[in-house]
């Protein structure tokens, strides 16, 4: 079967993996997150469209969609000794005792029993299930979340796992020609360390494709790094976004009066805001008399935290949205400054959290922010150090940019009992290592070390533990 024609669509071609669309000065391609819609003469384009669509491309003029290549459906089985991956989708419904969940399998050729009918390799997610075509089926996805609502794309998410089936190592050739090099220079148990350091890992990743109201990973209850300009959820409709925020520099001055001046200066500006990490500060000003607050425009308060930049004490700033501000008592915009390094925040429920969010949906301790002075960088964690919060803490795949511009968001690792909420539903993702792999993998490094630890022009013997 002919494959996908290649077709231009300016800059948009890099972000739109196997996307196909139509490139004619009569007709002009409209960009709407995932979806698009033709704008011109499509009577002048519809003999072009004719030519290639036989083969390789299908598109609704009344859904205003454009989807993938047609191509023959190939029969796939599961196999319980190879390596797979095992997708539980678990709908919520309320007023049920107990969920929808259905399970689906994926190997080295794609989803199991997909009906998926386009040249597209990674595992495609959204609402759409088919629509027709001349008199053809086009099924766009692998796995279908019915909603009626809209509130999942008609492909939403893609799950790339063909490095996970990797049955060999890969490395960089950049890196690898850097290693022919060092070949003669380094003993041979070094190269093969940097050559697992430098491998690129078997992971599965997902990857939202522009979807409207976003794909979000469920947060772990350890500690991970958290990320500038993402937006996280907690409860069942609250957010806080990571506007901005600041690490340690050990060229930066320390805390002086002009640093307690633009303290000061955020701190009486007249919207609300709270300062949080200044525990000795805030008794000081509690017992001062109240001084005039001064209204201050967006921008002068992102020259005040540009300010802050030269200094070496870590902040963050968060901006809540959604129905926690009742909670919050309409206080939107939080500053987290870590003046005491690794010390701890906490949003929750109770009065002892840092941030305090009067709302049934949010646990007694629902998400941990901390920064981490070893490492150098701020964290992200869900519930205490015991347990998980109730309804999570998810982290959206894209960024405050990405969701703006309805664009793919960078993949992201997943890793055994990985969590994806696409609206309603709750995809838990388990990875399955094959046996035979892992088995040919031990080989294959007992190989490596045996053969390089004599040195034959030396009395010396060098063992690899």
């Amino acid at each position: 079967m002919q494959g996908l024609i290649p077709l231009d669509f300016g800059e948009q071609s890099d972000r739109l993996d196997g996307i196909s669309s139509i490139s004619n000065n009569s007709s002009v391609m409209a960009p709407h997150g995932n979806e698009f819609s033709f704008q011109g003469n499509i009577q002048a384009s519809m003999p072009q469209i004719n030519r290639t669509i036989k083969n390789c491309i299908a598109f609704n003029m009344n859904e205003q969609y454009t989807t993938l290549g047609i191509q023959e459906v190939k029969e796939n089985k599961l196999n319980l000794k190879e390596s797979y991956v095992k997708i539980t989708v678990i709908k919520n419904m309320v007023g049920l005792e107990s969920n929808q969940k259905k399970e689906y399998y994926i190997n080295n050729k794609g989803l199991v029993d997909t009906k998926k009918n386009t040249n597209q390799q990674d595992i495609m997610i959204g609402r759409q299930e088919k629509f027709e075509l001349q008199g053809q089926s086009i099924y766009p996805n692998d796995i279908v979340l019915t909603e009626q609502e809209r509130l999942i794309s008609r492909i939403h998410c893609k799950l790339i796992c063909k490095n996970f089936f990797r049955k060999e190592s890969y490395i960089n050739p950049f890196y690898k020609k850097i290693l022919g090099f060092l070949k003669n220079r380094l003993p041979h148990f070094v190269l093969i360390k940097i050559e697992k350091f430098l491998e690129d890992p078997n992971e599965c990743y997902v990857q939202d494709v522009g979807s409207v109201f976003g794909t979000y990973i469920r947060v772990d209850k350890e500690y991970q790094k958290l990320r500038k300009s993402h937006q996280y959820s907690i409860g069942t409709d609250t957010t806080f976004q990571i506007q901005d925020y600041h690490i340690l520099d050990k060229n930066l001055k320390f805390p002086d009066e002009n640093f307690d001046y633009m303290i000061d200066q955020i701190r009486n500006n007249s919207f609300k805001c709270n300062i949080h990490g200044f525990a000795f500060e805030q008794k000081q000003y509690e017992s001062q008399p109240t001084q005039q607050q001064i209204e201050k425009s967006p921008m002068e308060i992102a020259c005040i935290l540009q300010n802050l930049k030269q200094y070496n004490v870590p902040f963050i700033q968060l901006i809540f949205s959604g129905s926690g501000l009742q909670g919050l008592q309409g206080c939107y915009l939080h500053y987290l400054f870590a003046k005491e390094y690794n010390g701890e925040f906490s949003i929750g429920r109770c009065s002892e959290n840092s941030i305090r969010i009067n709302s049934n949906t949010i646990s007694r301790k629902q998400t941990r922010i901390r920064f981490n002075e070893r490492e150098n960088k701020w964290q992200i964690a869900d519930g205490s150090q015991d347990r998980e919060s109730a309804n999570g803490t998810w982290l959206q795949l894209s960024t405050i940019d990405e969701r703006d511009q309805k664009v793919e968001s960078q993949p992201h690792p997943l890793k055994h009992l990985s969590e994806i909420k696409i609206n309603d539903y709750i995809l838990k993702v388990e990875l399955f290592e094959s046996r035979y792999v892992f088995k040919i993998s031990l080989q294959e490094n007992k190989r490596k070390v045996i053969t390089s630890n004599v040195n034959k022009t030396s009395n010396d013997v060098h063992f690899i533990f």
